[in-house]
């Protein structure tokens, strides 16, 4: 199964781009032998290569890995399907879990939106558990949680957090002992303990904590799920900038779950999360709509993929306007993903132009005359 370094490493290789998709079953008759079909949609490639001007050698060499490849692989018990990339000094192939149409696509970039509906469809999220005590990241998948080491710089506690602020002082002040004290001159208290309900520190350590895991959770872009107590998740939400935070959450005190209860709580909320996917994204592109940075006209949101401007490409496959637009999507898509957006598949006919962008920023000036590798203006 391709991961997300896999999809950007595709997007980033340029033309001439081979992809072939082949279904290891024949739906209809079931004879057919999955190596069979594999030899066959690699000498469809051949003829295809062949109409576009490649030489004998030129093809030969742009399919022996492929060949290679057909020969020495197992078939057997093999089901979904078969996805090959092939350009020059590039070579990918894996097996994909759903059966694909077939397909043989020949252009400048890797034929990749047929694959992102399976992504979306993943277990992977990130899990934010949140305490003034002891703060924890996880990547959760559907095997379990695995606790994340926090980057450098990001205070694990609201006590360290001061640590950072305040180097070179201690941590502890003193008080005068009152008279039921008897002899005792002084008593040490903690300045993380005064300032545990105090909004303002509060607020300073989770707005850190934002930043600092910002970069991690951007390499591995998934949903993110909080786990605490109510008024502090409450706080750490109006702060945070991370897309798509999971309106779910597990509230308690975290640090008193096992991790299989809460790794369990975690997967149901992210489950109810992905199944009413379409709603949440409807809410982001209206966020989104009210701060101006909601693009629903098809040229702009090219030219935005390009520019690096996308955070979020919105697809609409049952849009009618899909169908038409299947190459510049593609590009879009391998722009988005280039640049580190994610690309949201939503059921329905909106946005209506089958496509739709939640940006990062406006650019106020555009450059003119530029065109896609789809063949389509800027």
């Amino acid at each position: 199964m391709f991961t997300q370094d896999d999809l950007k490493r595709l997007a980033a290789v340029t033309g001439p781009c081979l992809t072939i998709f082949q279904p290891l079953r024949d739906t209809w008759s079931q004879v057919t032998k999955p190596e069979t079909r594999i030899v066959a949609a690699i000498q469809e490639a051949g003829r295809l290569l062949e109409s576009k001007g490649f030489g004998a050698a030129e093809s030969e060499e742009m399919l022996r890995p492929l060949n290679k490849i057909a020969a020495h692989t197992k078939w057997s018990g093999r089901t979904g399907s078969f996805v090959m990339f092939r350009a020059p000094d590039f070579t990918m192939t894996s097996f994909w879990p759903d059966e694909l149409a077939p397909v043989v696509h020949f252009a400048e970039e890797f034929l990749i939106l047929p694959l992102l509906p399976g992504f979306q469809r993943s277990r992977d999220f990130w899990l934010l558990s949140l305490s003034i005590k002891a703060l924890r990241l996880y990547r959760g998948n559907s095997q379990g949680l695995t606790e994340v080491p926090l980057p450098a710089g990001v205070p694990a506690s609201l006590a360290q957090r001061e640590e950072f602020d305040q180097p070179d002082h201690s941590l502890r002040g003193r008080s005068s002992a009152g008279p039921s004290l008897g002899g005792m001159k002084g008593v040490q208290f903690s300045t993380a303990a005064a300032h545990e309900g105090e909004p303002a520190y509060l607020h300073d350590f989770f707005r850190a904590v934002d930043k600092g895991i910002h970069p991690v959770l951007a390499r591995d872009p998934h949903p993110l799920i909080l786990a605490g107590v109510k008024r502090e998740l409450a706080i750490y939400r109006a702060l945070n900038t991370w897309s798509p935070l999971v309106a779910g959450e597990v509230n308690g005190n975290t640090e008193a779950l096992p991790s299989d209860v809460l790794y369990a709580k975690a997967a149901e909320i992210f489950l109810e999360h992905t199944t009413n996917g379409t709603d949440v994204v409807l809410r982001d592109m209206d966020t989104a709509a009210g701060r101006g940075l909601l693009s629903q006209d098809p040229t702009e949101v090219l030219q935005a993929a390009g520019f690096g401007q996308v955070a979020d490409l919105i697809v609409a496959p049952s849009s009618p306007k899909f169908s038409g637009r299947r190459p510049f999507i593609n590009w879009a898509a391998l722009g988005t993903i280039r640049n580190g957006g994610r690309v949201r598949f939503v059921k329905g006919e909106k946005p209506a132009e089958g496509v739709a962008a939640i940006l990062r920023y406006r650019k106020t000036a555009e450059p003119a005359g530029l065109t896609s590798s789809a063949g389509l203006p800027v």
